[in-house]
């Protein structure tokens, strides 16, 4: 094989790894997203708390799937009570 074919190879593999993680990343943030709508249930006020709340422990480093224990939880603390 000649360098060319090679450069070409490489370069395909590169673009195609980097289009697999681009996807991936937006696959999760989708995710991530529709679980807080999920949980906000429509509560406008309570959506964009679990948005801050989110971002509060995506900045503090949390693993996602902790995050989305803490964020069930926080939402189970939001909800008003009963009668």
């Amino acid at each position: 094989m000649d360098s060319l074919s090679i450069f070409i190879i490489v370069v395909s593999v590169i673009l195609a790894v980097a289009f697999k993680w681009v996807l991936f990343r937006k696959i999760q943030h989708w995710m991530d997203q529709d679980l807080i709508k999920q949980l906000a249930g429509g509560n406008q006020e309570l959506l964009s708390r679990l948005h801050d709340h989110h971002q509060q422990l995506k900045a503090d480093g949390v693993k996602r799937s902790e995050r989305h224990d803490r964020l069930h939880q926080f939402a189970r603390n939001s909800e008003p009570e009963r009668n």
